[in-house]
C-alpha cells in the first residue's frame, strides 16, 4: 500500500493569520488541512497549506499568500485532462467575489484572456500542486452545491437570471450568445471528451452549442440546476 505523506498534516491546525481571516468570514470549525508534497522536489511549494472549514476554506503559502473564501459565494473551475486514460492534470481556479483567481492542483486550464474577462477575473494566482486534487476538488464543489443550490433556485423562480459562464439560466430556459431553448425541449445533458453539451444525442437542436467545462463555473451546481429545471432530463 502506498504511503500517504502528507498524513501527519491533516491534523496540522491552521496558522494563526488563517484562523483570524476564517472566523473574520464566518468560515465555522476547522475539520481538515491539506498539503502539497514533502519530498525535495517540492521544496518550493510544500510549505502552502490548504485548510478546510465547515463554511469555507482558508489557503495560504510561505511567500505571505493568504485568502479566504465562503462557499456561498465562491466561483470554482475544474479542470481534468487524461492521457491514454490516465489523469495528466486536475486542478481546480477559485474565484471570490472581487473577481480575484487563485489555481491549485496540478496544471492549469488553457484559459484565454477573452474567457478569464467573462468570467469576471481581476487578478490571478499560480498556487500550489495539493495533493489529492480529486478528493479536494470534488469536495469544494459538492460544498459549493450545498450552501448554494436552494438560493439558486429561490433566485431563478423569483424571475432571476443566473449567469454560469457560457450559459445563462432562468426558469423559461437555457441559452448562450448565439442559441436558446425552452427547458423542455432540453431532455439530455452530458460531457464529451471534457466538453458539456445539450441534447448531445440529436442531430437537429436549438440547444446552446457545446462548450469546455473548465470555463463553467460552479460545475456541480451547475448540472444539478438543469437536472432541477429541465423536465425531461433523467438521471
Amino acid at each position: 500500500m502506498a504511503t500517504d505523506e502528507i498524513e501527519h498534516l491533516y491534523a496540522e491546525r491552521p496558522s494563526a493569520p488563517a484562523a483570524a481571516l476564517a472566523a473574520q468570514r464566518g468560515l465555522g470549525d476547522w475539520v481538515k488541512t491539506f498539503a502539497p508534497g514533502q519530498g525535495r522536489k517540492w521544496r518550493k511549494s510544500r510549505d502552502w497549506r490548504m485548510y478546510f472549514y465547515t463554511a469555507g476554506l482558508a489557503v495560504t503559502s510561505q511567500e505571505g499568500f493568504l485568502a479566504a473564501y465562503d462557499y456561498r459565494t465562491l466561483r470554482v473551475l475544474q479542470y481534468r485532462r487524461t492521457i491514454n486514460g490516465s489523469l495528466a492534470e486536475a486542478c481546480s481556479v477559485l474565484i471570490d467575489p472581487e473577481g480575484n483567481a487563485l489555481n491549485i492542483g496540478y496544471g492549469r486550464p488553457p484559459l484565454f484572456k477573452s474567457d478569464k474577462m467573462a468570467l469576471g477575473m481581476t487578478s490571478w494566482v499560480g498556487g500550489a500542486g495539493f495533493l489529492y486534487p480529486g478528493v479536494w476538488g470534488d469536495h469544494i464543489q459538492q460544498q459549493v452545491t450545498a450552501a448554494q443550490l436552494p438560493a439558486t433556485i429561490a433566485r431563478i423562480q423569483q424571475g432571476e437570471q443566473v449567469k454560469f459562464g457560457p450559459y445563462t439560466l432562468d426558469r423559461y430556459g437555457v441559452s448562450d450568445q448565439k442559441r436558446s431553448a425552452a427547458w423542455t425541449e432540453i431532455n439530455e445533458i452530458g460531457f464529451t471528451l471534457g466538453s458539456f453539451m445539450f441534447n448531445g444525442h440529436q442531430k437537429r437542436s436549438t440547444a446552446p452549442e457545446s462548450a469546455n467545462a473548465y470555463v463553467i463555473p460552479n460545475l456541480d451546481l451547475f448540472v444539478k440546476l438543469c437536472h432541477h429545471l429541465s423536465p425531461y432530463v433523467k438521471g
